[in-house]
């Protein structure tokens, strides 16, 4: 082969080498770059969320036992005044998890008219009074209207005046036309008489044509007084006319008025103000933003939601297992987690009507005696349902009540770490899906495998029965099938 044909050889090879490369590069961007971001999407759920994408960890778990005291031992005593307990330091009996909402509902603040909004003037967790402002819509269509329907009225009030110099002006003509009538009257009278005497006086006395021309006079006379006669009637039945327009214009302006008025109410109704004294808990208005009247949605008219610090309550879900201790007036402690060291007394108000079967659970509202004003709606919160021999508040009509005493175990294969009268348990947390940990102080009482715990827990906690070393604080967990639900 020729050095020639060699090198055109190496130089094509070296094209054909080069038209490759973007083909490469072309296909490592179409399918590197979808994968790679793929991969990244994939890592950042597995930061984000590893601990929902792993299994949940078998445990079993074991409800506390709670016993009422012995029949010997002497009762718990309250006072029950006027259908309110003073009890709160009864023994608890359950308890149970909920959050703080208002008492009985929140308020809305809504508009009922359609606009947009031009101003708001408060904000969420702002207080309001009563009647203050808290937004504005824009109102200059309503003060044309208003503005429109007051020189409407005043063009009818000055009809209204108008027709009452129509009145005097008729009346006076009137009066004139009376006037004159009596004067034309008596000067009949008069022709009359002397049409007589020159009659009787005949010819021989008074020349016949001064006979005839008072004769004439008379006549004459009589025509005046049938003009004046018709200038009256038609001056009469022109005050009826006047008298009748002036009902009307009377009837015009009351209903000028009432559109003044209902002109005044839109433009009034622009301006939205705050139904109670209390709170702004939830704000749905911002300038520019357009409300309107409407079934489809219950909230596009509103504009923010109040309630009143001072009337509070707990929404707490009974589970159903507990709800038959549930009764109206009881007793309960409610806290939170917001404040910790706060302890806020509460009774069962109302007891709902049905029960929540996805959740198992019985809805109860507990209303809070003196609320602290830091608490919000939303807030989660724990009530403690004590123990009471009263049922409804309705049937409340003794002063002493019997209050029960009741004593709490736990297996002691769910203690760990134990030291003289102390040790600690697994807890499941108010998620009742993460685990936390729990020192208790025990008691020397025991009953078969159980022992008796006089701190730490309460009723309705569940602990984790043989629990596993490697067992971490907030792990997520999950119940054996044969988990104890004794107690």
């Amino acid at each position: 082969m020729s050095l020639e044909k060699l090198g055109s050889f190496t130089r094509n090879n070296d094209r054909a080498q080069a038209s490759k490369l973007p083909g490469r590069r072309h296909r490592m961007v179409t399918y590197g770059v979808p994968i790679g971001l793929g991969l990244g999407f994939v890592i950042l759920l597995a930061i984000l969320f590893r601990d929902r994408l792993l299994p949940a960890r078998t445990v079993d778990i074991v409800r506390v036992v709670t016993l009422p005291e012995d029949p010997g031992s002497a009762p718990v005593t309250a006072n029950v005044e006027q259908g309110s307990y003073s009890a709160f330091e009864a023994p608890v009996v359950f308890q149970a998890s909920g959050w703080i909402e208002p008492d009985p509902l929140p308020v809305k603040a809504t508009t009922l008219i359609s606009g947009v909004v031009d101003k708001v003037f408060v904000l969420e967790g702002e207080s309001v009074r009563e009647g203050d402002i808290i937004a504005t819509l824009v109102d200059d269509d309503a003060e044309l209207d208003l503005a429109t329907a007051e020189a409407s009225l005043r063009v009818m009030e000055s009809r209204l005046v108008s027709n009452e110099a129509d009145q005097d002006a008729t009346r006076a003509s009137i009066d004139v036309h009376t006037k004159r009538l009596k004067a034309a009257e008596a000067l009949l009278v008069f022709r009359l008489e002397e049409a007589d005497r020159f009659a009787s006086a005949g010819p021989d006395g008074i020349p016949k044509t001064t006979i005839i021309e008072s004769r004439q006079k008379a006549v004459a006379q009589r025509s005046e007084i049938e003009a004046i006669e018709f200038e009256v009637a038609e001056a009469m039945a022109q005050l009826r006319r006047i008298l009748s327009l002036r009902e009307e214009l009377q009837a015009e302006i009351a209903l000028a008025q009432t559109e003044v008025e209902r002109r005044k109410l839109a433009l009034d109704r622009t301006r939205i103000r705050a139904p109670i004294s209390g709170r702004v808990m939830r704000l749905f208005a911002k300038p520019g933003q357009q409300r309107m009247l409407g079934p489809e949605n219950h909230d596009s008219a509103a504009i923010a939601y109040l309630y009143d610090p001072d009337k509070l309550q707990a929404r707490i879900d009974v589970p159903l297992s507990e709800a038959a201790q549930l009764k109206t007036g009881q007793a309960a402690l409610v806290r939170s987690n917001f404040l910790p060291d706060s302890v806020f007394r509460g009774v069962v108000s109302r007891i709902k009507g049905e029960a929540d079967l996805q959740r198992n659970t019985l809805q109860a509202k507990v209303a809070i005696e003196s609320p602290d004003g830091r608490l919000r709606p939303e807030m989660l919160c724990r009530a403690e349902f004590l123990a009471s021999g009263v049922g409804d508040r309705e049937g409340m009509d003794s002063t002493h009540v019997g209050l029960t005493k009741i004593r709490l175990y736990v297996p002691e294969s769910a203690l760990m770490e134990r030291i003289d009268s102390f040790a600690e348990v697994w807890i499941l947390d108010e998620s009742n899906e993460r685990i936390r940990r729990q020192r208790v102080k025990l008691e020397d009482e025991r009953r078969e495998d159980y022992i008796r715990v006089g701190e730490g827990l309460r009723p309705g906690d569940r602990v984790v029965a043989n629990p596993r070393p490697d067992l971490r604080v907030g792990e997520r967990v999950a119940f054996a099938p044969n988990t104890i639900t004794k107690g």
